[in-house]
């Protein structure tokens, strides 16, 4: 079965994309915070994961190279609706698969995890 993990702190956009992206052929973990998201990654490599560029407990930058250290197979779309600074934005385009704003159209981001989870991959 194939993974994806998305991480953000918004209660809704975690239900909204589990119901969005959950099949019988992929699971689908959601967690709030960066540490839930480097624990899980570390237990159970993902195929996919979403995660949020402001986590309440850490950088979701940091979150997203300490992903790439410990399974670099994860293809993982950064997403936010705030403003990102050049740092940020010069480690999310060397480290992330792809950037996607808030808000998105889930029909839209459902066909891409589609796609990306097709990919060869762990």
């Amino acid at each position: 079965m194939k993974k994806i993990l998305i991480v953000d702190d918004e209660q809704l956009l975690l239900q909204g994309l589990r119901k969005a992206l959950q099949t019988d052929a992929v699971e689908v973990i959601t967690v709030e915070t960066g540490e839930a998201a480097l624990a899980e990654i570390a237990s159970s490599p993902c195929r996919l994961c979403f995660l949020d560029v402001f986590l309440p407990d850490m950088d979701g930058t940091e979150v997203l190279k300490k992903i790439r250290a410990i399974s670099p197979g994860t293809k993982v779309i950064m997403m936010t609706a705030g403003i990102i600074n050049n740092a940020m934005k010069e480690t999310i385009e060397k480290n992330a698969h792809m950037f996607i704003p808030k808000p998105f159209d889930l029909l839209q981001v459902k066909m891409l995890a589609q796609r990306v989870i097709e990919e060869p991959g762990p």
